[in-house]
């Protein structure tokens, strides 16, 4: 299994009209990549949510909500699975994120897309750094501890095997 490890990425979701594009490209015939969301709740139980449903959310088109995570900050894995044959063959990347729930229990997408937006400001400062004279400006490394402590997660060694065997259909987990 491949898993692209050691860099902060934020979800693809919060650039979904390219997402597609972007990982279609050279690609066999008989291969290709599917995203799968998965959740975690408070007592590390692993959610598979389907994309169907986790577009209704995030459209908020239909009035989708799921109850049992209203009012609530839940653990979020998006990941990029590479498919042969329409079969999960190895996970590309995973993106451990939050997503929020309003006390409805509908996506708050706004918060999300904060989120979304603190990790791109912390990535860009290590992709660009500014200096000048003797100042150094630290935004993105004040960005980047925000990032850490508030917009992203990181899974247990057992937890992070049950997401990715998840999202490689190798067991059964509960599906929404």
């Amino acid at each position: 299994m491949r898993l692209l490890q050691g860099t902060i990425l934020f979800p693809i979701t919060a650039q979904r009209h390219h997402a597609r594009l972007l990982l279609r490209t050279n690609i066999p015939k008989n291969m290709g990549t599917s995203i799968r969301h998965i959740l975690v709740d408070q007592n590390d139980a692993v959610i598979r949510l389907s994309n169907r449903l986790f577009e209704r959310l995030w459209d908020n088109s239909q009035g989708d909500t799921v109850p049992q995570f209203a009012g609530c900050r839940v653990r979020w894995a998006e990941a990029v699975v590479e498919l042969k044959d329409r079969k999960p063959v190895g996970i590309l990347r995973v993106v451990f994120c939050y997503l929020y729930f309003d006390h409805q229990g509908r996506l708050d997408r706004d918060k999300v897309m904060k989120d979304a937006a603190l990790m791109m400001e912390a990535g860009i400062g290590s992709i660009a750094p500014t200096k000048s004279g003797s100042v150094i400006h630290a935004s993105s490394r004040f960005a980047a501890r925000r990032r850490d402590h508030e917009a992203i997660w990181k899974p247990s060694p057992e937890l992070n095997k049950a997401i990715c065997d998840a999202a490689l259909d190798s067991k059964s987990y509960e599906r929404l």
